[in-house]
């Protein structure tokens, strides 16, 4: 089950004319015509219950929203809201609060006037998703996060992007600094423990109720061994398969997106098997065809193993041909071989059972309504 984490949207009115919104503005003039040109606005920051925060920014024209709805007024978000239409719905209520237009859905699209020579672009009638998180949380047994984004880290997914592990183990990411794609893995219950630390700290204090409802949940997520799964959408991603435009796409639209950490997980499965060389799980899959070839690719993990630099031993194409081979079985040449990152618990059909997490009972799920009722203001 994935829900949305985070979403930037904007809209342009080309007529102009609305309320600046911003925390200062600079009106700017060209100094060879003397024309006005549009004025620049800086983003306000709006702070709600729980110490929730988005930013808005209007210059006249362009109305933005960044930040995270699911999290919006709540005390968590390990579940967030689901649909495209409920995050635009508390988006909306902030903008009626600054007297701006509310994000609309798009109808139809125009082409947009490029350069000569550019390529033509579209352009839609309605709101733009600039980016957009999905996420999903995975249960993956009590105590076995750590062996689990570590092994995940010796991966790499997609089309060759490379894994970063944060020194804690904790969380591991691809695609850092991207504007297409960034996927993340990390412990939830260490973030929520985090963040749990900062509300024991504050000047106003927070309800012992409150405090009491967090630590439930983040004994809920020791208890499953949570690991978020955070799938970051940019705009040039969103832009190639049109899904920037709301209202002509769905939920279902992003799915395609975001199975790169899915299709890594199929491939960790029977890696350092010690009951079992290299050379027997790639005959056993049918990976390769003869004793030969498997004790080939073996011979070359092993050189790995040992500290060698396979890419100058080999030539470019036999490189990737044994690359390929034990990719399939969760070993991956291209990385520096760590053996913290390569653990045995990273079987996961026996060792590390790996399931969607179950909603508890007494979990208290996010409601527009409820976010659209309680006060905000701007601090910044």
């Amino acid at each position: 089950m994935y829900f949305i984490d985070q979403l930037f949207m904007q809209q342009v009115h080309p007529e102009g004319g609305l309320p600046l919104v911003g925390t200062h503005v600079i009106e700017r003039l060209n100094l060879e015509t003397g024309e006005a040109l549009p004025p620049s606005v800086n983003q306000k920051f709006l702070e709600g219950s729980f110490s929730t925060k988005l930013i808005i920014r209007c210059d006249g024209q362009k109305v933005r929203i960044e930040g995270n709805p699911s999290r919006w007024q709540r005390m968590d978000n390990l579940f967030g809201l689901k649909t495209l239409d409920e995050c635009v719905d508390i988006y909306n209520h902030i903008l009626r609060k600054y007297d701006l237009p509310e994000f609309t859905k798009n109808t139809k699209l125009f082409p947009r006037q490029s350069p000569d020579g550019k390529s033509t672009s579209l352009v839609g009638n309605g709101a733009e998703i600039t980016s957009i998180d999905w996420t999903q949380n995975l249960a993956v047994g009590k105590g076995n996060q750590a062996s689990f984004i570590r092994g995940m880290s010796s991966m790499q997914i997609g089309r060759g992007r490379k894994p970063h592990l944060f020194p804690n183990g904790k969380s591991c990411g691809w695609g850092y600094g991207s504007s297409w794609m960034i996927n993340k893995l990390y412990d939830k219950a260490f973030e929520l423990r985090e963040h749990l630390k900062k509300d024991k700290r504050k000047k106003d204090g927070v309800l012992e109720k409150q405090l009491e409802y967090i630590e439930q949940l983040i004994t809920y997520c020791d208890e499953q061994g949570v690991v978020r799964n955070e799938s970051s959408l940019k705009q040039l991603l969103l832009k190639k398969h049109r899904l920037q435009f709301y209202g002509l796409v769905s939920e279902e639209d992003f799915l395609p997106h975001l199975n790169d950490i899915e299709n890594a997980m199929n491939t960790i499965q029977i890696s350092h098997d010690v009951h079992k060389s290299i050379a027997d799980q790639l005959l056993e899959l049918n990976i390769v065809k003869s004793r030969q070839a498997a004790n080939a690719t073996q011979s070359y993990a092993i050189m790995w193993q040992s500290g060698s630099n396979i890419r100058e031993i080999l030539k470019e194409r036999q490189f990737y041909e044994h690359k390929a081979r034990l990719k399939q079985i969760g070993i991956d040449i291209g990385q520096q071989f760590d053996i913290t990152r390569l653990c045995p618990t990273l079987k996961r059909s026996e060792v590390i059972k790996v399931e969607p997490l179950k909603i508890p009972e007494w979990y208290q799920m996010p409601t527009v309504e409820n976010s659209n009722i309680l006060p905000f203001r701007a601090i910044a």
